[in-house]
């Protein structure tokens, strides 16, 4: 009877925890992101604006957002060209590569790579975009040139996280060297 119940419970604990709301979403056996991700990963299909070049000192000193909605804030249609060093490359639990890039000043801030399984519902050519960047990600000698949206994103003590909490996510493109 002991074993019976036991079986129940874990049965029931799984079965409570696919079902949470606000939990991680899983495509391919792959934990995705839930905070925002359909903002993060594109899959609201947004429409962008034309890739700006600019600097890590500029996006790190926008105004940072009162309140964080489900939705792209204005600010979030903007796409960006910096160059950077890569000082930190690592896989997150939702899947995400978390690259921080600094200036040579120091600062820093984070770009985002999602998996391609957690990003179904992007536009074809956002994914393909998205694949191409991640599979080119890597720490760089000099410096990066990283292409990728504009994101507010929560403070949760993230390595390299801006005093703004603006990320590059997704990051559309990556290539090392100017």
């Amino acid at each position: 009877m002991a074993r019976v119940l036991a079986c129940l419970l874990v049965a029931g604990l799984a079965l409570a925890t696919s079902l949470t709301v606000g939990s991680r979403s899983s495509h391919a056996g792959l934990a995705c992101g839930a905070e925002r991700w359909t903002v993060k990963t594109l899959q609201d299909r947004p429409w962008l604006l034309p890739v700006k070049r600019t600097t890590i000192a500029y996006l790190v000193n926008r105004p940072a957002p009162a309140f964080l909605p489900n939705t792209r804030l204005p600010f979030e249609r903007h796409v960006f060209r910096v160059r950077a060093h890569t000082d930190l490359i690592r896989p997150e639990d939702d899947q995400d590569f978390h690259v921080v890039l600094s200036d040579s000043r120091g600062r820093t801030m984070i770009a985002e790579s999602p998996a391609r399984g957690c990003t179904s519902r992007a536009t074809p050519i956002r994914r393909r975009q998205m694949a191409t960047a991640r599979r080119a990600i890597r720490l760089c000698p000099r410096t990066a040139t990283v292409t990728g949206v504009a994101f507010f994103d929560f403070d949760h003590g993230q390595a390299g996280v801006a005093p703004n909490t603006i990320e590059l996510h997704p990051i559309l493109a990556f290539r090392c060297g100017a």
